[in-house]
């Protein structure tokens, strides 16, 4: 009876242990879910996922320190563009958790994380450095993720540099990477950057469409809402990109409908100003009167000064074509030129030439004229700056393998001086023992 109860005892035991595990697994499963769900969120509302991150904070303790590496690597991902010190903290954090866990994968995920947050804030030369670094690092692990990922930031960084063709090798490479693993997410990602390095290559339109297509079937294979409107956004760019305004215009469209059904509006301005941009330079002059002042209206709510700003010259200049020249340049002239790029003011120009008022355009050509060339020279102090940085960059790389060199050299001196000694203590030791077997040989004979 006893033994018959211990063993009831000892079942019931390990039913409530597995059960137990079965639950942890499936919070895990849960919350891994929810922080993939959160990252598809992240490319398309980063303010509402930072926020909704932060109420998420005071239980990442009691995650499993994996999960908590996924947090601040979302946190980093969210925060980039808008606080960019509070995602340089989120990566150093998830590096901590990495090389707490021995998991090299972790690391050079912060390593990518760290790229992002440089590269917004025009800092190249760091850029370089740690793309090399995560690059090096996921080439020894066996994680398809971050092999993926980093790839794909090498060939990133080559295209910036100006090597296009190569950084496209890179990303090819990615994406045969991903279609390895299985994984649709990796697959996505790597498509999306193969048709944005394809964009950017002389002629390379078609194929990045192509590309496209790929990928918009990828999406679906993806669990987590967000990736076909990613999708969308992408094929509006690479359209535009190629000519392609009519595509362009409605797969954005789309992606500004999708956005305002799920009330997350922080895109939707600036969305909506790119949407009154196509319209008029496919000459839909009422559409574009009408979405920029819908845009306006919805960045003055949200406090975007510089959407506002450029909504209502889009108005002035959707008036001017319409015939309602006067209304137009008030609403032109009382919109603050900071936010006005030099291209806006030829547009400007051209409107007024187009109904007539020549003169008045060319004092307009003027301000644009102006306004382009110190835009460009603000471009060429920023390169020059970038590759300076670059430059020091390389050098104390150069400097640092120079040194570890000379410290090596030295260290393989050091060792063969040592065993020079070692050597010549041992011929010493050997002819002393002969000079004694010698003497005592001496002795012998006589």
């Amino acid at each position: 009876m006893c033994r018959n109860l211990t063993r009831w005892l000892s079942a019931t035991i390990l039913a409530t242990g597995l059960s137990h595990l079965a639950a942890q697994a499936q919070d895990v499963q849960a919350l891994r879910a929810r922080l993939g769900q959160l990252r598809e969120y992240s490319y398309l509302a980063p303010k509402a996922t930072l926020a909704e991150l932060q109420k998420m904070k005071p239980q990442v303790a009691k995650w499993p320190q994996s999960e908590q590496a996924r947090y601040f690597s979302l946190v980093s991902n969210a925060a980039r563009e808008t606080d960019a010190k509070l995602a340089l903290a989120a990566a150093a954090e998830e590096e901590r958790i990495g090389r707490e866990l021995g998991d090299d994968a972790i690391v050079a995920s912060s390593l990518v994380d760290r790229v992002y947050v440089h590269s917004s804030m025009d800092e190249m030369g760091e850029v370089s450095k740690n793309v090399a670094l995560a690059h090096e690092l996921a080439g020894k692990t066996s994680d398809p993720a971050i092999l993926v990922k980093t790839t794909i930031t090498m060939g990133q960084d080559e295209i910036r540099r100006g090597n296009g063709r190569k950084g496209l090798d890179y990303i090819n490479q990615a994406v045969a990477q991903a279609n390895s693993s299985g994984q649709p997410s990796l697959q996505f990602m790597a498509l999306r950057a193969k048709a944005y390095a394809l964009g950017g290559l002389a002629g390379g339109g078609p194929e990045a469409l192509k590309a496209i297509d790929e990928l918009k079937a990828k999406a679906g294979a993806i669990p987590f809402e967000g990736a076909v409107t990613r999708a969308r956004l992408a094929e509006y760019q690479i359209a535009d990109d190629a000519g392609q305004l009519a595509r362009a215009r409605e797969a954005l469209a789309e992606v500004v409908l999708w956005l305002q059904k799920r009330r997350m509006e922080e895109l939707v301005p600036d969305l909506q100003v790119t949407l009154a941009d196509l319209s008029l330079r496919t000459q839909d002059y009422r559409e574009a009167l009408r979405l920029s002042r819908e845009s306006k209206a919805a960045a003055r709510a949200i406090e975007d000064t510089q959407s506002a700003e450029i909504s209502q010259f889009n108005e002035g200049i959707a008036l001017i074509y319409l015939g309602q020249l006067d209304e137009g340049r008030a609403a032109i002239e009382a919109a603050n030129e900071e936010f006005i790029d030099a291209e806006a003011l030829f547009e400007y120009a051209r409107a007024l030439e187009y109904v007539g008022q020549s003169e008045f355009a060319v004092k307009v050509y003027a301000r644009a004229t102006r306004k382009a060339a110190a835009a460009n020279a603000a471009k060429a102090r920023q390169q020059k700056e970038n590759h300076e940085k670059e430059e020091l960059l390389r050098r104390e790389e150069e400097n640092l393998k120079e040194s570890r060199n000379q410290t090596r050299l030295e260290r393989a001196w050091s060792v063969a001086a040592a065993l020079a000694v070692l050597g010549l203590a041992g011929l010493a030791f050997m002819f002393r023992k002969l000079r004694a077997a010698n003497a005592r040989l001496e002795k012998s004979r006589s």
